[in-house]
């Protein structure tokens, strides 16, 4: 059976069938997630003062089930989809929203890329899954997720922009569908800030700690995409194109090099260090290895780097 490859392509996402890219109807789900995806650091704790959490859930699933019809889920060994679903619910009690019924959902996407939307749903690709080298980097990424979900910086931005349209009677006449398919057209006009990036990586690594997996992990992660940008060379536009690679989500987070910064300093706070005893490197069940090696395409995307880690 034939299979859609997807990449982002001058800002948008494309399959590529017989060699030709195909521009599909929801121009950027990269910057979709921009405006859906909970991402930012204001609000922890904080009511929503526009959409209710019932709301929001139904916007979430509304989101997910137009990302899905344009997206492919990876539909190949159940054991991926079930490490990762496994992986995330382990983390959710200890974010600041764990009521939430939360969705992982693996895409069978190339690029190297994770996000969120609204209502707890978590979305990582293929080609992260084959990139890391642990059951730890794949945890503290999540965290990172969920913490977007915790702080309900995707509901802000979704607010922003249902009053900004005039569409407050359609959220209050359930009209979810023109709200999310609006927001996925005007995506790339509400990027989110590095700082509340850089909320989402002090979060996801607190969630991990609190979890009992290693957060070094989520250092590792970032010391490979820092590989990635340093294989392009120096200059503003090869590290533009390594990001397109990544997908749209990393380009809009701080430069790599000052969060890995940010986590060591958060790390040495909390005491731990990158063989702390009592904090695991591979979740329960396979190692990130084993599941690297059923995703398709892994023996490309991290071997050099998994032959030198740990």
């Amino acid at each position: 059976m034939h299979t859609k490859r997807w990449s982002m392509v001058d800002g948008r996402w494309r399959s590529r069938e017989g060699g030709r890219w195909a521009e599909r109807r929801l121009c950027c789900l990269g910057a979709a997630a921009l405006v859906l995806v909970a991402a930012g650091c204001a609000g922890l704790g904080q009511e929503s003062w526009l959409i209710s959490e019932e709301q929001e859930v139904e916007l979430g699933a509304e989101f997910h089930a137009q990302l899905t019809a344009e997206m492919p889920e990876y539909a190949g060994s159940p054991e991926v989809t079930a490490w990762v679903e496994a992986i995330g619910e382990s983390i959710v009690p200890y974010t600041d929203r764990p009521d939430l019924p939360y969705h992982f959902t693996v895409l069978d996407v190339d690029d190297i890329n994770a996000f969120a939307v609204v209502g707890g749903y978590v979305y990582v690709t293929r080609g992260l899954l084959a990139a890391s080298s642990s059951g730890a980097e794949v945890a503290t990424v999540l965290a990172h997720e969920l913490g977007h979900i915790s702080a309900r910086h995707g509901v802000r931005a979704l607010e922003t922009y249902i009053v900004a349209e005039g569409l407050q009677e359609a959220l209050g006449g359930g009209d979810l569908a023109e709200i999310v398919s609006g927001a996925v057209l005007v995506g790339d006009s509400l990027v989110f800030s590095q700082d509340q990036e850089r909320e989402a990586d002090e979060l996801g690594v607190q969630y991990a700690y609190d979890a009992e997996y290693n957060p070094w992990g989520i250092v590792k992660f970032f010391e490979y995409l820092q590989t990635l940008e340093g294989s392009s060379g120096t200059g503003s536009d090869s590290v533009d194109s390594v990001f397109e690679d990544l997908g749209e989500l990393f380009s809009t987070h701080p430069p790599t090099a000052e969060r890995i910064g940010n986590v060591k300093k958060q790390l040495g706070g909390l005491g731990v260090s990158e063989d702390e005893s009592g904090l695991a490197w591979e979740a329960e069940g396979k190692t990130a290895d084993e599941i690297g090696a059923l995703v398709e395409g892994a023996s490309d995307s991290r071997e050099t780097s998994k032959e030198t880690d740990r």
